[in-house]
């Protein structure tokens, strides 16, 4: 609790807030609490967060104290948007719920602020922490990648329709906005119109057509990965959409897909749901990673800084490789450079999360530990593969005029990389 470097900019807020007497023992004492935490984020800091927040409440008096925990990659038992709050609390109503996350998410916010009025008792208090249109922590937070709306007072107080405003404050840089209400006794109504939509850069009626874009229809894939809790899916980085434009070809396929890094197996089981008739095989360092072996899952634990190690893996001959590893750039390299030979003609090699090449405010410079960075080398690939002459005369020429040469496609999308082979 004390680590507040692992705290998301709302949780560090709330923190502040707290410390200046926002929530008092005699506001407490004797109520039935609700804390709904973060969504996304790294690890289990936001179940760690609402834990500790938990105890402090009871510890200030409070009656009962709940957790709801919103999509966490994870917590496979967490809920997905606001909209699953009256879900979460069944026939239970609160004196105080706190609101630290899933504002910014949630696309049907206002049946979302509709339920968290429903379970408020008349009288209680509801404590909101949002972003405002001056946030840019997608700077510093995977969390923030693919939120939705932002908000300042107004919008807070015309959504919370059915409740008054008691206080509101803000952070110092105008990035975060807090504001306390108190639950009146009529209908839990909500008079916003629209809201600062962080898609177009403008406000957005919240109840008409949202901007789609080309990838934005239902997709099987992203389907079963938020199933599975997978950082891949819409909620956190948005790439499977993206995904199975390339993949889809491959579904009914006996293929072999492998993936660099599996953490805690999430996207294994999409691949595994997602591919029938495929192989799995799972590359990661850590031990005890042989765990998430299953029906058609094979797991390989080994160093993927090791050459030896990654040349071995040329032996699984797949059709499908993904990179989703440590993300340091020596190491993107080593397997671009190494397994992009192996793919037959058709065969799809996805480079992920290169923002760790692009975003110093949030990666360390360990990451970035060769001359060019892994963004450099594919736009420098993708040149080669455009002008179709093999003439780059970089540290990595060699590899990259090969790979050049050998590709029919480099697209590039937020955060990730596809290779189509020749």
């Amino acid at each position: 609790m004390e680590k507040y470097e692992n705290l998301l900019a709302e949780e560090l807020f709330f923190v502040k807030l707290r410390l200046c007497n926002i929530l008092k023992p005699e506001d407490i004492a004797g109520k039935e609490c609700l804390v709904i935490c973060a969504m996304g984020g790294v690890g289990l800091w936001r179940k760690i967060y609402g834990q500790a927040l938990q105890e402090q409440l009871v510890e200030m008096g409070a009656a009962t104290a709940d957790q709801m925990l919103l999509f966490n990659t994870d917590v496979l038992d967490s809920f997905y948007d606001l909209t699953d709050v009256m879900r979460f609390a069944g026939t239970a109503s609160y004196d105080c719920i706190i609101v630290l996350g899933g504002m910014e998410k949630t696309r049907n916010i206002r049946e979302g602020v509709h339920q968290l009025q429903e379970i408020c008792r008349p009288g209680g208090e509801i404590f909101v922490v949002a972003r405002t249109p001056k946030d840019i922590s997608a700077r510093q937070e995977i969390n923030a990648y693919e939120d939705l709306w932002r908000y300042d007072v107004q919008d807070l107080s015309s959504l919370f329709g059915g409740c008054s405003l008691e206080m509101t404050t803000s952070s110092d840089d105008g990035e975060i906005v807090a504001a306390v209400f108190t639950r009146g006794v009529g209908a839990a109504e909500s008079r916003c119109r629209a809201l600062f939509c962080t898609r177009t850069q403008k406000r957005a009626d919240i109840d008409g057509e949202l901007p789609r874009g080309y990838f934005d229809e239902a997709s099987d894939l992203d389907v079963i990965g938020i199933k599975h809790h997978t950082d891949k899916c819409s909620m956190i980085h948005n790439y499977l959409g993206k995904y199975e434009f390339f993949l889809q070809c491959f579904r009914n396929q006996p293929i072999r897909l492998l993936e660099l890094g599996i953490f805690q197996g999430a996207s294994l089981r999409m691949w595994q749901e997602y591919f029938p008739h495929a192989e799995i095989f799972g590359v990661d360092i850590r031990e005890g990673c042989s765990q998430y072996e299953d029906e058609r899952i094979h797991v390989i634990q080994t160093d993927l800084s090791n050459v030896d190690a990654v040349i071995r893996l040329k032996d699984i001959r797949p059709q499908i490789i993904i990179d989703d590893a440590s993300h340091i750039v020596s190491h993107q390299l080593l397997a671009l450079f190494t397994l992009f030979d192996v793919l037959p003609s058709g065969g799809v090699y996805i480079l992920e999360d290169l923002e760790t090449s692009l975003n110093p405010e949030q990666f360390e410079d360990a990451y970035r530990d060769c001359p060019l960075d892994a963004y450099e080398v594919c736009s420098r690939i993708a040149r080669i593969t455009a002008r179709k002459v093999p003439d780059d005369n970089s540290i990595y020429a060699e590899h990259i005029n090969r790979i050049g040469m050998q590709a029919e496609l480099v697209s590039v999308m937020k955060g990730s990389v596809v290779f189509i082979k020749r």
